[in-house]
C-alpha cells in the first residue's frame, strides 16, 4: 500500500516539486565536479595503487574523493534519465491541474 502526499497531510507547491524533481543530478554533478577540483586542488596525485593519502587540514580527503569522483559520476547519469520523467511527470500534472484534471 503506498501513501501520496495528500494522505499524509503534506502539502508541496509546484515550485518546490519541480525542484525536488531537478535536485539528484544537480546535487551529484556538483559533487562531481568537487570531487575533481579538490583532486587537483590538494595535489592528490598518483596512479590507483600508488595513490599518496591527501589531507586538508588534517583530514583524510581520500573516501570523500572515492565518491566524488567514482560514484558521483555513476549516479548523476543514473539519475539524470529519472529526473527528466519526474520533471515531465510534474510538468504534466501542472498543466492538468491549471485546466481542471485531477
Amino acid at each position: 500500500m503506498g501513501f501520496s502526499t495528500a494522505s499524509l497531510g503534506i502539502k508541496m507547491t509546484w515550485m518546490s516539486k519541480y525542484i525536488a524533481a531537478a535536485a539528484p543530478p544537480v546535487i551529484f554533478f556538483a559533487l562531481w565536479k568537487l570531487g575533481v577540483f579538490s583532486y587537483h586542488h590538494f595535489e592528490c596525485q598518483g596512479n590507483i595503487k600508488n595513490l599518496a593519502p591527501c589531507y586538508a587540514g588534517g583530514f583524510d580527503l581520500l573516501p570523500w574523493l572515492g565518491f566524488g569522483m567514482f560514484w558521483s559520476p555513476i549516479l548523476f547519469w543514473l539519475s539524470l534519465p529519472i529526473s527528466a520523467f519526474f520533471l515531465i511527470d510534474t510538468g504534466a500534472k501542472h498543466i492538468g491541474s491549471k485546466r481542471g484534471v485531477q
